[in-house]
């Protein structure tokens, strides 16, 4: 049975303004590394996609043509799914899922985003063939978890059952999933925290397609039927728009994986961040002495504390005595903001466009 990676590439990435905008969204732009992150994503995942066959990529219309052409060379060895509007995670794996099935009879699919960070790719590649054993052998649906290395309040977390299958290493292993948790107060991730029988919900997956789309039969009867109609019309571009036109918008946290019945959970012994936001490079990158993350060239930083310091512009940047704030700069704006309302970027940013002040290439 052949292993092809989903590659999720949707979303604009609003929380990375000014950097990141509907003409470039974040997955475009080298955040983590010196590689934009879909590059990064679509040679992590080589190592694990089967011989003569294409990871499939799920990205909007309107950026299609352009995330080709930013991949060059390594846009003929995958397959793009343009979606005419963003309509969340189920109906892209359900989309995604019916083309698998109807065209290679049966595979097992790995889910992953183009907007994580995920180092070193030998240990993830472990934990990928821990899920890819445990879908083939246990079947149900797998989904990578990560063990908290901070009371996190922004993830979803998953409680874990019982162990089924030892990995590679001690630490990559899967388990029973018992139960599927929001994102919790900070009070309750601080008890997952220290229970240790919680992970955070990465949103990365692995099932075969038959699987997941008897779980969609099953669970969203509607949307599988849409899918299935496309197929009918061997998933051209016309009938993936009138697919996205009927479809209803839905996570497949809420439609499918908190409602489904055999569910394992893998634990990785990798890093991994969900690179969300300015907040995250800070993980990613790390910070100085006086907790103060400096990123990017020609930056001149003195005596800034609890700071967050992004240049992305040609310009030179000089911080200095800057107490608990973000400035971020590029070519044609800069983001000056107290840290602790970074988290209210997107509600910043739609007072901005609500101004009529400033054209609409910045959004």
């Amino acid at each position: 049975m052949q292993v092809i990676p989903v590659i999720l590439a949707g979303g604009i990435g609003e929380r990375f303004w000014p950097m990141s905008r509907s003409a470039s969204p974040k997955q475009l732009h080298a955040i983590g590394s010196d590689k934009s992150m879909l590059e990064e994503t679509i040679l992590r995942v080589e190592s694990f996609c089967s011989d003569s066959v294409k990871p499939v990529l799920i990205t909007g219309a309107g950026i299609a043509e352009k995330v080709a052409e930013t991949l060059g060379g390594i846009n003929d060895k995958i397959e793009i799914i343009a979606e005419p509007a963003g309509k969340n995670t189920a109906p892209a794996i359900a989309i995604a899922a019916a083309m698998l099935k109807h065209r290679h009879d049966d595979a097992v699919m790995v889910v992953v985003s183009a907007d994580h960070a995920i180092t070193p790719t030998a240990e993830f590649a472990k934990a990928v063939d821990t899920a890819v054993n445990t879908a083939k052998t246990h079947g149900g649906l797998v989904v990578f978890g990560i063990k908290p290395s901070r009371p996190e309040t922004g993830y979803g977390y998953i409680e874990l059952g019982g162990k089924i299958q030892a990995g590679a290493t001690g630490e990559c292993a899967a388990f029973e999933v018992k139960r599927f948790v929001e994102k919790p107060n900070a009070e309750n991730a601080e008890k997952f925290m220290s229970s240790g029988n919680f992970l955070w919900n990465s949103g990365m997956f692995v099932w075969t397609a038959s699987a997941i789309l008897e779980e969609f039969r099953q669970h969203m009867p509607d949307l599988y039927g849409q899918a299935m109609d496309a197929a009918k019309k061997d998933f051209s571009q016309e009938a993936i728009n009138e697919f996205y036109s009927v479809c209803r918008k839905e996570s497949i946290d809420f439609g499918i994986m908190e409602k489904a019945g055999r569910v394992s959970a893998v634990r990785g012994d990798f890093f991994w961040d969900d690179l969300g936001s300015w907040e995250s490079l800070s993980r990613v990158h790390g910070s100085n002495d006086s907790g103060t993350t400096v990123t990017g060239p020609l930056i001149y930083e003195s005596g800034c504390t609890d700071s967050l310091i992004v240049n992305k512009s040609a310009r030179t940047l000089a911080a200095v005595g800057l107490q608990n704030v973000a400035v971020i700069a590029v070519d044609d704006a800069l983001l000056v903001i107290d840290r602790s309302r970074l988290p209210d970027l997107k509600k910043y940013l739609s007072e901005i466009k609500d101004s009529k002040n400033f054209s609409d290439e910045l959004f």
